[in-house]
């Protein structure tokens, strides 16, 4: 099968760019999730809302990563 695909690749560089995209977008999902994942946690052990720094954090993976860490705790 992989033979196949670099063998139609090398026939068709348009069709490497569509593989290497499709690649590129499921790294950049998974990095997602886990930015997700991670915000939620912190903000959760911060007392503030991890579903909405959840969602945020899929959004905008590394910028709200950065903002949840530097934000204070809301616990006393």
């Amino acid at each position: 099968m992989l033979h196949s695909v670099v063998l139609a690749a090398a026939q068709q560089p348009e069709a490497a760019g569509i593989i290497l995209k499709g690649i590129k977008g499921i790294f950049v999902a998974i990095g997602s999730i886990i930015a997700a994942i991670v915000c939620a946690l912190i903000a959760g052990m911060k007392g503030r809302s991890a579903l909405g720094w959840g969602i945020l954090g899929l959004f905008f993976s590394i910028l709200t990563l950065i903002v949840v860490i530097v934000i204070p705790s809301k616990k006393s």
